[in-house]
């Protein structure tokens, strides 16, 4: 009995943990009038936009206690990114700091990147 309690407490705080993260991201538009967008599902599965136009997909964990975020997409030839999340304003906005990715056109975009949350 007390395993399953311990396994449903893990559970409950992975889940947890992803609300975080789960919702849709948005960046103002930028100088260009770009506005890029994420939306992180429960599942770990996230999809990436560009002016509302599909640009990429993939799968993330994450990880509540430390904010750190991994994940794989289908750009970047299947490498791995690790991010820091440093979010702010009360968890409506975040930030993506690198903490690993060979992805140097990933890694710079993500770096520059804050969003706020899409309520």
């Amino acid at each position: 009995m007390k395993t399953i309690f311990i396994s449903f407490v893990t559970l409950l705080f992975a889940f947890t943990a992803m609300d975080q993260l789960t919702g849709k991201w948005e960046t103002q538009p930028s100088s260009k009038g770009n506005v890029t967008s994420a939306v992180f599902r429960n599942d770990g599965s996230f999809d990436g936009y560009i002016n509302k136009k599909p640009f990429v997909t993939g799968n993330y964990s994450y990880n509540a206690e430390d904010s750190v975020l991994t994940f794989t997409d289908n750009g970047c030839n299947g490498a791995t990114g690790v991010y820091k999340v440093n979010f702010f304003n009360n968890a409506d906005s975040l930030r993506f700091v690198p903490i690993t990715d060979t992805c140097t056109e990933r890694r710079e975009g993500m770096q520059r990147l804050i969003m706020g949350r899409v309520k």
